[in-house]
């Protein structure tokens, strides 16, 4: 069957996202082939050890399922005639086609979609069609698919993955509601499961109006969406509402174009670890522009499907195939930095449209530099804490491109960025960062500066003139001190890992003057006459009470500066890493408030480190670097 062109969700969806004066974009159903062509055949029955796919429950709900063969082998799936697929699987306790097919007549159609990934290539193919034939033996199924839809899709997104087969499974019940009450919640493992996944299989309906009927018959969708680890995300404030942010993909927009027309969609996480699989259905929403915004402020590329879950079922155990012991998965280079929620991030509160202005720039170093920005409201930021800045207007919108191998975090650039606030007034904010190589921001920023500082330095310290403003998209962390103590003395452990620095030059200037601390910052860095001077002139430019005390350990492979002008502090100097005897000499690390900054690299050695000598994890706190 020969696409028509897109049915009225698709068009709408399209609409909504600008696209349809794009002939080239409104055009890709041509691609769609009406045929199982012999490539797809080919890969379905000799490259895939499982096969998700999507079917409707007796109310009209899609609920994904997932199907694999009893060893957990490719070959379950065959092809006997020109466009069918016949599949002979295995099923456990708790997989929706169970209850599904339990009606199941030849006489009536019964629609179905299913997507294939190769793991290790990231190749996927997908297709929809009808259940024209049924067999059913206790736990095994055999039936025959009629397919009428086929596509290839592209490899982005999708997560490397070494697999094998693992058989002897028990697959069991650990969570069931087919039918939520309006204020039942999700139980927390079961966010938790959701949280962390980087993969999931999303399924769609499209029920054609009689007057559409033959021209765009009605069909399932399934499709896989990934990203890193936590990139979906649910509402704290309901426990029930899954948030699945879109990425720049191919443009066809089948599956969104088919919540458009028909709201309700299904989502299948798989844990490649434990076997374990959740199955979530429900009421699905498209949200663009403003609405998107207003749930992940920070996410400002296409589009957010929300799904309000309805029932659930997670069975542990159960695919018998798992991620090979020993080997670690390999996150595709497209996927971009994981987004909060509104509700998650703390983010303070913009007037839509808030914009910062570029006053002034220090140059620390060739690559290191402090911007300072005045926000066209007031602020209030507590030391720590996060500006996020929209750079749209000084670098212009990210022209689409479907697959960019030489740069491919740029398919989904929304020029949106982050830096830990280094010091704040109601009036001001300053933002020290580091020029990443490659960096589209930073490398215009530092360009600019540079270009100032060899022509018109005086523009360096007041950059007014240049009305160089982006996007204010608000204030977020949570990355602060903790409440100012109101006897004794505030214990802080500060571990910091190069420009990670950065949050506590801005706790140094925000320590409660009336408050008596004990901060013990230890540093790791390859540039100590750059960073220890912010320090110092955080301390000088603070008042802070005489009973506090300052130590300051700073490992370098480079000859460390002693402080010029600030007494009281306690330097120590060290060649090479942070060692673990410096932390195990601080007898009372377990009483200390304990905080972590730096590269991936750093804080996983750190925490390590902290572990070992039996600091809790879970006590730490952590700020990473997103791009």
């Amino acid at each position: 069957m020969s696409l028509n062109g897109w049915h009225r969700g698709e068009r709408g969806i399209h609409e909504k996202l600008g696209h349809t004066e794009d002939y080239t974009i409104m055009s890709l159903y041509h691609g769609i082939s009406g045929d199982l062509p012999e490539e797809h055949a080919i890969f379905y029955t000799t490259r895939l050890p499982f096969l998700p796919i999507v079917t409707l429950d007796a109310s009209g709900r899609p609920w994904g399922s997932v199907l694999a063969g009893r060893d957990g082998k490719p070959g379950f799936v065959s092809r006997n005639r020109y466009n069918v697929l016949s599949v002979d699987a295995k099923l456990w306790v708790g997989e929706p086609l169970l209850r599904n097919l339990e009606g199941y007549t030849e006489s009536e159609s019964t629609l179905v979609a299913g997507i294939g990934v190769e793991y290790s290539t990231r190749r996927r193919n997908k297709f929809a069609g009808k259940v024209i034939s049924l067999e059913k033996n206790g736990e095994n199924i055999h039936f025959d698919v009629s397919v009428s839809e086929a596509l290839g899709n592209c490899p982005k997104y999708i997560t490397i993955r070494d697999l094998v087969p693992n058989p002897d499974t028990l697959p069991i019940i650990s969570y069931e509601n087919l039918n939520l009450e309006q204020n039942d919640r999700l139980p927390e493992d079961v966010i938790s499961f959701i949280l962390e996944s980087d993969t999931v299989f999303l399924g769609t309906i499209y029920t054609a109006p009689a007057e559409e009927a033959s021209r765009y018959p009605s069909h399932l969708g399934m499709n896989q969406r990934g990203g890193r680890k936590g990139f979906i995300r649910v509402l704290p404030s309901d426990g029930r509402t899954v948030v699945l942010p879109d990425f720049s993909g191919n443009r066809f927009m089948t599956s969104l174009g088919n919540i458009e027309a028909d709201p309700l969609a299904s989502l299948t996480f798989i844990s490649f670890t434990t076997s374990s699989i959740l199955y979530l259905t429900g009421t699905a929403t498209n949200h663009i522009g403003t609405s998107a915004h207003q749930l992940m402020p920070t996410h400002n590329q296409n589009a957010l499907t929300t799904l309000h879950v309805t029932g659930y079922t997670l069975v542990a155990n159960a695919l018998p195939i798992r991620q090979r012991p020993g080997t670690e998965p390999l996150p595709s280079p497209y996927s971009p930095p994981v987004r909060l929620l509104a509700e998650e991030s703390g983010l303070g509160p913009t007037k839509e449209g808030a914009t910062a202005l570029l006053t002034r720039i220090e140059m620390h170093s060739s690559t290191l530099a402090t911007f300072t920005w005045e926000p066209s409201e007031k602020l209030s930021i507590v030391a720590g804490q996060a500006a996020i800045l929209d750079f749209t207007p000084l670098l212009g919108a990210q022209a689409y491109q479907h697959m960019a191998p030489s740069n491919p975090a740029s398919l989904n650039d929304d020029r949106v960025r982050t830096w830990t606030v280094s010091r704040s007034s109601t009036e001001s904010f300053s933002l020290t960062m580091r020029e990443k190589p490659g960096g589209a921001v930073t490398g215009a920023l530092f360009s600019i500066a540079r270009k100032l500082q060899a022509v018109r330095p005086t523009l360096l310290e007041d950059a007014r003139p240049l009305a160089l403003t982006v996007g204010l998209v608000g204030v977020s962390g949570e990355f602060v001190l903790p409440p100012t103590p109101r006897y004794g003395m505030q214990k802080l452990l500060w571990l910091a890992g190069g420009i990670g620095v950065t949050p506590f030059v801005a706790m140094i200037r925000g320590l409660d003057p009336e408050a008596k601390y004990n901060v013990h910052l230890v540093l790791s860095t390859r540039e100590p006459e750059v960073l220890l001077p912010l320090l110092e002139e955080a301390l000088l430019s603070h008042q802070h009470n005489a009973g506090s005390t300052f130590a300051f350990d700073v490992f370098s492979e480079k000859d460390v500066p002693d402080l010029k002008n600030e007494k009281g502090v306690v330097l120590r100097k060290h060649r090479g890493r942070v060692a673990r005897a410096l932390i195990e000499l601080d007898s009372d690390v377990g009483e200390k408030e304990v905080y972590l900054c730096g590269p991936v690299a750093f804080e996983e050695a750190v925490l390590g480190i902290l572990g070992d000598l039996g600091v809790d994890k879970a006590r730490v706190r952590r700020e990473g670097f997103g791009y």
